[in-house]
Parts: structure tokens; C-alpha cells; sequence
């Protein structure tokens, strides 16, 4: 009757649904020109601030943090360290597939792309937190090239002079992003790639961010560089970095441009080298003398060009040589005066006709009503600031900034090319343009590189198609998912609020701008909550279709000194109407985000909430709170009727690393286990890395179980709780890719595998609970799902303890880490599944929950530590489809092969493993040998535990390598 119920009910639903949606869609039709969000791009979704927000909360805002270094130190550590407990049981039970989005409609940040000149269909693109990909089919799909290396930031491409076959990527992206550190060669147009040693190790420093790189007529490569550790604050960075030459491939490198602080050659914005002896050479400001610098010889002295240039009030520039007059040479100037009655973020385009010693201003690009009557550029131009000159007319000349212009004049005109938002005109272009590339074979087809991904025009751009298919580099801050079923929300940097509503990797930006966290109503499938930035919140009732702020009562919203830019709020997983939201304060509402109310005060002057979590399904809510300097904060009994009137109490873990709180979650099964997340890299240090607690008792006590994990921010934390109440199966995202652990912490492992790539950042992570599907937000590399194990049939295995057993004390001397198997019952006993637990200290057990067994007999094996081992009874043992098996070796020694367990306590039962001392007399003599049944002997074959010669007979040869559990050099006959 239940079960006819429950099909109604669905059969209701999909039907109300269906009608919604299709209702909705008549009207949205009517909404197509509806003003955007903003009235320019830059006002919320700011890339400066998205940059602030992400340095402070992976560093920890620790001075002088090198998050490049740490990363990589991290990644090594688990390539090297985290293999040996690399078992079956650690990987997914089923592969992870890609969510998306891989439609061509939605793409994320590009800053570089190449045409191979001889094959203008094969084309690579560098993203900024997704590595190099490559179409050979002109843009149409793509596939990632870099992943080997784990996912970094491309800032520049560039082919080889002297072999089209030979690529260079440098990384970092300098202007925002956090992690670089050499550059990249491939020789084979970017099928693989290798890490050019004389730019990273001991030389990483000077090309931590490659901002350009450039070519000679001869074959030297050139690399633009700076060093942008941020020490006490965005933007102060060190004097590494500069011009640098290679005169052989990338092999080596000599620094030409000037040692002299006084000249800032170390911040530089583009590279023109028009031949070995005559480079020009932009920089931006920060220090001293900002400006166009040129060498006539080589780079051994420098000129600092003013003719024609502007004095001061600028940055960026971006260069470009026509390419049909080596002497002429571009420059567009970014404006640091962002005003409408002033340069609206444009100084000028500047002009020199003798390779770069003398400079015109042409006429100004108007003003755009798409950017608020200001340039092109806004205020964005130390972001989004390109120029290019077509191949095939030089009078054609582009420029991108938050949008697209045209000149075909030579520059004396401009026109607006593209628009960023349709309520502003066509074609419609994603804002913030990076990369203009003209294809080498045909006239009027160009290539577009931008926060949207990747755009193409074969009519010299009067018209754009996306070209995003397959390219998965979108940048998730957040994900959230109904119970059942399809339906996903995520925030993504720059690329909206997405949703999709498919199995597939298709998805569709609901909203547009920054998308900050997520939360899906877990009962209503048409209820939903996002965030823009700053806490500035929205509801849908209809699936995404409409939108409506919903921010009555929350006056902190907006507020950048009070919010993050991506600000925390958190829905209760037992009452969906109830959420909680942080800004320096917690606020909370139990309508579904109709009304809230502030329900405590600041809780630490200079600080602001990072992480919030609520739970229980009525009043009293237990209610969490975390702070960007490590601080957590306890309300047991929430009340909303009380207001700030309820108690809150620190809870902090002592010794925590002091950085921003992630996450705090709750085990649902247990509620007074509660675990805490913290981001930032540890100044120093690998092991006890400060970034996993683990509270028994609701935050009385904690324990950092981050054990063997590496030094890395930890972003997420969710609990599979299938196997209730064996302990919950830990599942962590981080910066470095995804960990897990099925004891508690004592042991992580990697979950992040081919073809997800093992270190993307994960910013969140959820387990869809119906369905116990793992999906995994990353920062750089979109989407991605397993279906974690449904544990159908399950096969409990209780250890036992090995060693000398003293029963006057009733303790004994045993080993802590186990190894277990499954095997199957015929020879080779191939392993089905595997893994590791830990004794407990009590009661001398320790339960493990295998789950890739199906109806069948196995052997179940326990090893400790100095190789001592007890397989299950003879012929294996029978687990069956749908249930649980639970084997008990400690309590029945009939669940054990031979007579190689002892009873050592009758309350509770327990049995031991001895290696020798079998009467416990405290010595190994032949009374212990004539208690051991020498199954072999008898030709019965089987684990003989003190035949250890290997000869089928217990005798002396054998007691003299025992000594009491010490030998290293113990082997195992097995059935």
C-alpha cells in the first residue's frame, strides 16, 4: 500500500511539474529583454574582490604566503606519501563522470589561445584553473591536455619560431589568480607537456606568474614575469620576476630587463620583441616609473619612453605589432580614474609608427551604455584589457575590455562589436575579454578568449557562436542538489547562478554574474536559494525561471565590510525552511527566507562569518557559526523568537591554524559528533596539518584528525552514514582534489581519480541522499559525480588482537593498524576488496564494513603489522545479496581458519593471535608447540601459525625467529 502510495505521489508531482515548467516558459518568453543584474559587469561580480576573497581564505592571510609552492609541496605529498594506502577500498566504486557543464553555451576564464599555422582546425586554449586544452576541429570539442600535471592557471601561449610543433604555456595569470610557477613546453602542439626545469624549483619565484610571452625574428622566447606573493595585503608583491630571454627552447634563461628597483621592471604587462637587439617592454605601476620601456641593445640599457605617452593616472598596457609592419606598434592604456565624466577607465589608444620611440594618440573609443557611459574597458581594465591587429588588413583593428570594439580605419573610428547582456544590444558576447586571435588561413575568421570561455567569428565579428563544447573550466564556489532525481544548483565565478535539471552535462545560467552558495529546498523541488556576493540573496518558487530577492530583515546583505564576497548561508537538513546566514553576525530564518532575524552579535571585532551550520527539526536548533581567524562558535537551543538574546559559546579547537572556517558539519546519525574544516596553507609542516576536527561531544574536546593528509585547505565535509552505526565514511574536498577516510581520520586517502583530475580544487561537495551520489563542485574544472557504494551487501569484519596476551593484567602488547581482504576462495585468492583499520583501545576490536562483495563465498583475512594473519574457516565464508554478514572473530573461534586464536577473556569474549607464546607463560618453548595444530604436517595446507621455516613442521628451527612478535621476516602459507 506504501509502495502505491508513493507512486501517486511521484505521478502527482512530475505532473505538477511538467505544468509549471511549461507555464513558465510561455511567460519567460516575454522576459528575454529584461534589464540585467547590474548595470555594467564589475559593480558585485568583481574580479579584484573574487581574487581578495579566494588569496585570504587558501593563505590564511598569512604574510608572505606562497599558496604556488605550498600547493605543489601538497600535491607531491600525496603522490608520494598517500600511495600505500591506496587500496581497492579507497577508490570510487564506480568511475566519476563529468557533470558539466559542457555545453557550448557556458565555458569559464581564457586568457590564451594558438592556431597551429599549419592546421588552422587544431587549436589550444590555456584556463585559468583548468590547464591546456585542445580542439582539433576548430573549437568545436575540446579535450584537456594538462591534467597529468593537476590543473593549473594558463596565463600565455606561444609557438615556437623556429618549430610550429613546439608550444610554450606559461602560468600563473598574474592579474588575478593564485597559482603558478614555470612554464610548460610540449613539442608535440600540446598532446603532453613537461615542466621546463630552468623555471621551477629553486627558480620558480622568478616565474611564479608569466604574464606574456614573446618571440623574435631569430628563435630567443621572451617571458614577462613578476613574483606576486601577497605579503600583508593584495598587491605588495617581491622583486622576482622581470623580462627574461631564452636563447635555446626554453632550456635556460638570462634576465635582461633592469635590476634597479627604481626603474619597476618587476611588474610587467606585455612584451614586443621586434627583433634580438629592439624590444619594447610595458609595465604597470605599483612602485616607480610606469610606462614603455625600450632596449635598442638587446636589453643591456633601457629607455624609458614618454613622446606621446601619457604622464601618470594609468596601469595595464597592452601591446600589439601589426603584423604587416614590423614598425607598427599599438598600445591600449588602462585609466586608474574610473569616472564618467573622466577616462571611464581608458587613458587612450596610442599609435607609434617607429617601433615604439615615439607615440600619437588616436581618437578615444566613445563611452558605452553597456558599461555605465564608461569606456569600453570600465574599471576593469588592469583585468580585461586586449588589442590585436588583423593579419589581413591592418586598417582593422580590435580592442576587448568588458566588451568588444572595432576600428576599420586604422583607429580614427570606433564601434561597439559586442555586448555582454542582450537588454543592451547584439551580438551578445560573455564580458571581459582576454585573447583576440585571427586564423592563419582564413580572411574574417577570429577567435575570442574571455570569461566565458571561447567565442568565434567567421565574418571579421559581426556575428559569434560559443565554442564551449566539452570545455569543462567553469569555477564552482558552491553546489546543491535535491534528494532525487536530476536537479543541481551551483555558483560559479563569473558565470552565474547555473542550474541543470539533466543526468547529462548540459546547463543553463539561471542568473547571471557571481554565483556564491547554494541550498535546494529538500522537500519542494521548485524552491531554491542562491547567493550573488555579499550575502545578497535570491528565491525561485519555479525552478530558476523567475527570481526575487529575498532579504527582508537582513540589512548586512551587501555589505562588503561586513560579508565576505562569498558570503556563508546554510539550510537545515531536517526543516528546509529553516536557513542560517553569517555576516559578521548570524542571522536566520524559519519562513523560507521570507523574513530573518539577526540571532546573535559580532562575534569577533574585525572578523566575519565564514561557515554556518543548523540542524534538529524544531526549536531547539543547534546552530554552529565559524569565523575567518579560526574561531567557532556553539548555540545549543537557537530560538528565533529570542533574537540576539541567544547564547552563543566558543568552541574552538585549540591549536587550530588561525585560518577561515569552511565548514562545520554534523554526523545526522550522531549528533553529538560534529567535525570542522579550515582553509589556508600552514606557514610550515605536513603531517598534523591542522585542517580536520573532530569533536565526540559537541566541542567539548577535539582532536585534529588531519593525520597523513598533506598541508592543504579543506573546503568541504560530508558524512556517508549508510553503514549507521559502524563509523561514518569521510569524504573532504580541498584544494588539492578530494580525501577520504572510513576511520575516522586515522587514515586518508585519495577519491579523486582519472578521468576527474585527482588535485582540482573542490569547493563543495555533497552526497545527493536518496540516491547516495557524490557530486563534486570544483574551482576550475566544473562538475563531477560517483555513485558512491550502495553497501547492499555488507560484511562486517570484528578483529582481533595479535601478541603476548599477559592475563594477570589482561592487556596486551599488540600493533594498532590492520590490513583486511576479501578474497576469493579459489587460488590466487585475488583480492575483491581491501583496507585499513585501527584496533580499538577498549575492547581490543575494530569493525570494517566491506561493500564490493556480492552473494558468494570469501576468505576474510586480518594482517597485522609484523605479518602475523588469520584467514576465516576453512572453504571461505557465504555473504548473501541484501544483507549484512557479520564476522566476529574476536567472540567464536569457529570463525576462523585452524586453531590459531586463543580464548583470553570470557567477559567479553575475546580471542588473541600468538606468534609462539600459545600458554602465555611469558616464554616460547615446546609446551607452546604442542598446543599449535600443525595442519600442514598433516598435508591439510592452511595458515600454520608458528610454522614459519616453511617446512611443514612447528619445531625449534621455527621458535628461534619468533622472539615474541618482533620478526620482520614472517611468511604466510594460505589455503
Amino acid at each position: 500500500m506504501k509502495v502505491i502510495t508513493a507512486l501517486v505521489v511521484l505521478i502527482l508531482l512530475t505532473s505538477i511539474l511538467i505544468i509549471r515548467i511549461s507555464d513558465q516558459q510561455n511567460t519567460s518568453q516575454k522576459t528575454e529583454k529584461e534589464e540585467p543584474l547590474e548595470q555594467s559587469p564589475g559593480t558585485e561580480d568583481n574580479p579584484y574582490a573574487a581574487s581578495k576573497f579566494r588569496y585570504e581564505m587558501v593563505t590564511g592571510k598569512i604574510s608572505d604566503s606562497d599558496p604556488g609552492i605550498m600547493r605543489r609541496e601538497a600535491v607531491k605529498y600525496s603522490e608520494d606519501k598517500l600511495s600505500e594506502y591506496r587500496t581497492q577500498s579507497s577508490m570510487p566504486a564506480n568511475p566519476w563522470i563529468t557533470r558539466g557543464p559542457t555545453n557550448t553555451t557556458i565555458g569559464g576564464r581564457v586568457r590564451s589561445i594558438l592556431i597551429k599555422p599549419t592546421q588552422n582546425n587544431v587549436i589550444l586554449c590555456g584556463a585559468v584553473s583548468g590547464g591546456v586544452w585542445k580542439s582539433t576541429n576548430s573549437g568545436t570539442t575540446w579535450v584537456p591536455r594538462l591534467d597529468a600535471e593537476n590543473p593549473v592557471s594558463i596565463s600565455t601561449l606561444l609557438i615556437d619560431p623556429l618549430n610550429p610543433d613546439i608550444v610554450y604555456a606559461g602560468t600563473g595569470e598574474g592579474w588575478v589568480d593564485l597559482y603558478g610557477g614555470g612554464i610548460y613546453k610540449s613539442t608535440n602542439f600540446g598532446d603532453t607537456w613537461t615542466l621546463l626545469p630552468a623555471t621551477s624549483g629553486s627558480e620558480a619565484s622568478k616565474f611564479r606568474n608569466v604574464k606574456k610571452m614573446a618571440s623574435d625574428n631569430i628563435g630567443n622566447i621572451y617571458a614577462a614575469t613578476n613574483d606576486n606573493r601577497y605579503k600583508d595585503g593584495l598587491n605588495n608583491f617581491s622583486f622576482d620576476g622581470g623580462l627574461y630571454r631564452s636563447p635555446d627552447q626554453g632550456n635556460s634563461w638570462i634576465k635582461i630587463s633592469s635590476t634597479d628597483i627604481s626603474t619597476n621592471y618587476y611588474n610587467p604587462c606585455d612584451v614586443i620583441a621586434i627583433d634580438p637587439m629592439n624590444i619594447i617592454y610595458a609595465v604597470g605601476e605599483y612602485f616607480y616609473n610606469q610606462g614603455i620601456y625600450r632596449t635598442s641593445d638587446g636589453g643591456v640599457s633601457w629607455t624609458h619612453i614618454t613622446a606621446g605617452l601619457p604622464a601618470s593616472g594609468y596601469d595595464r598596457i597592452a601591446l600589439a605589432k601589426d603584423p604587416n609592419q614590423t614598425n607598427v606598434i599599438y598600445a591600449a592604456i588602462h585609466s586608474t580614474d574610473y569616472s564618467s565624466g573622466g577616462d571611464g577607465g581608458l587613458k587612450g589608444i596610442y599609435k607609434s609608427n617607429d617601433s615604439g620611440y615615439t607615440w600619437t594618440a588616436l581618437p578615444k573609443p566613445p563611452p558605452l551604455v553597456s558599461t555605465g557611459n564608461k569606456s569600453y574597458m570600465r574599471d576593469q581594465g588592469w583585468y580585461d584589457n586586449v588589442i590585436a591587429v588583423d593579419p589581413y588588413n591592418s586598417q582593422n583593428i580590435y580592442l576587448g575590455g568588458v566588451d568588444l570594439m572595432k576600428s576599420t580605419n586604422g583607429g580614427l573610428t570606433w564601434f561597439q562589436l559586442t555586448y555582454w547582456d542582450n537588454y543592451y544590444g547584439t551580438p551578445v558576447v560573455h564580458a571581459d575579454h582576454h585573447a583576440i586571435v585571427f586564423d592563419p588561413l582564413v580572411n574574417g575568421t577570429i577567435y575570442d578568449g574571455c570569461d566565458g570561455g571561447i567565442y568565434r567569428s567567421t565574418d571579421y565579428g559581426a556575428h559569434w557562436n560559443s565554442r564551449n563544447t566539452n570545455l569543462q573550466i567553469a569555477q564552482f564556489y558552491s553546489g546543491a542538489v535535491f534528494p532525487t532525481g536530476s536537479i543541481l544548483w551551483g555558483g560559479t565565478q563569473d558565470n552565474g547562478h547555473l542550474k541543470t535539471f539533466s543526468s547529462g552535462p548540459t546547463w543553463d545560467i539561471s542568473f547571471g554574474g557571481d554565483g556564491g552558495y547554494s541550498a535546494q529546498h529538500q522537500q519542494d523541488p521548485f524552491m531554491a536559494f542562491e547567493e550573488y556576493v555579499y550575502l545578497d540573496m535570491r528565491k525561485t518558487v519555479d525552478m530558476g525561471l523567475n527570481w526575487s530577492s529575498c532579504l527582508n530583515g537582513l540589512s548586512d546583505a551587501g555589505d562588503p565590510y561586513k560579508c565576505l564576497f562569498i558570503a556563508p548561508f546554510a539550510m537545515n537538513p531536517e526543516k528546509s525552511d529553516v536557513l542560517l546566514a553569517g555576516s559578521d553576525k548570524v542571522w536566520m530564518t524559519d519562513d523560507a527566507a521570507e523574513n530573518w532575524t539577526q540571532v546573535s552579535y559580532t562575534f569577533y571585532s574585525g572578523q566575519v562569518v565564514s561557515a554556518v551550520t543548523v540542524c534538529n527539526d524544531a526549536v531547539d536548533y543547534m546552530c554552529f557559526a565559524g569565523t575567518t581567524n579560526g574561531r567557532i562558535y556553539k548555540s545549543n537551543n537557537l530560538d528565533i523568537a529570542n533574537g540576539t538574546g541567544n547564547s552563543w559559546y566558543d568552541i574552538t579547537p585549540p591549536g587550530n591554524n588561525g585560518a577561515f572556517v569552511r565548514r562545520i558539519t554534523v554526523d545526522p546519525v550522531n549528533k553529538n559528533r560534529i567535525y570542522a574544516c579550515y582553509s589556508g596553507y600552514n606557514p610550515s609542516g605536513i603531517l598534523s596539518s591542522r585542517h580536520v576536527y573532530f569533536s565526540p561531544d559537541q566541542g567539548i574536546t577535539w582532536i585534529d584528525i588531519s593525520y597523513n593528509l598533506p598541508n592543504v585547505p579543506v573546503h568541504s565535509l560530508v558524512l556517508d552514514t549508510t553503514n549507521s552505526p559502524l563509523t561514518p565514511v569521510i569524504y573532504i574536498g580541498t584544494e588539492t582534489g578530494i580525501y577520504n577516510s572510513t576511520d575516522n581520520g586515522l587514515i586518508w586517502q585519495i577519491f579523486s581519480v582519472s578521468p576527474m583530475p585527482s588535485y582540482v580544487p573542490v569547493d563543495e561537495l555533497v552526497i545527493q541522499s536518496a540516491t547516495k551520489k557524490l557530486i563534486a563542485f570544483t574551482y576550475g574544472r566544473g562538475a563531477w559525480e560517483t555513485q558512491l557504494d550502495s553497501r547492499i551487501t555488507s560484511v562486517i569484519l570484528r578483529t582481533v588482537m595479535e601478541g603476548y596476551y599477559n592475563a594477570a593484567t589482561n592487556q596486551a602488547k599488540r600493533r594498532d593498524t590492520l590490513s583486511l581482504y576479501a578474497r576469493e576462495v579459489s587460488f590466487p585468492y585475488t583480492i575483491v576488496d581491501s583496507g585499513k583499520a585501527v584496533l580499538d583501545t577498549i575492547f581490543l576490536t575494530a569493525d570494517y564494513a566491506f561493500s564490493k562483495v556480492t552473494t558468494g563465498t570469501y576468505y576474510f583475512v586480518v594482517k597485522h603489522r609484523n605479518c602475523i594473519e588469520t584467514w576465516t574457516k576453512a572453504g571461505g565464508t557465504l555473504v548473501t545479496q541484501g544483507q549484512t554478514k557479520n564476522i566476529a572473530l574476536f567472540g567464536n573461534i569457529n570463525e576462523a581458519y585452524g586453531s590459531n586464536m586463543k580464548l583470553v577473556d570470557n567477559v567479553p569474549v575475546r580471542y588473541a593471535i600468538y606468534s609462539g607464546d600459545c600458554n602465555q607463560d611469558q616464554i616460547i618453548d615446546a609446551g607452546d608447540v604442542s598446543m599449535i595444530e600443525n595442519d600442514a604436517s598433516a598435508s591439510a595446507g592452511g595458515y600454520i601459525v608458528s610454522d614459519l621455516t616453511g617446512d611443514e613442521y612447528v619445531d625449534a628451527d621455527d621458535l628461534s625467529i619468533v622472539e615474541n612478535n618482533a620478526s620482520a621476516s614472517i611468511y604466510v602459507i594460505s589455503p
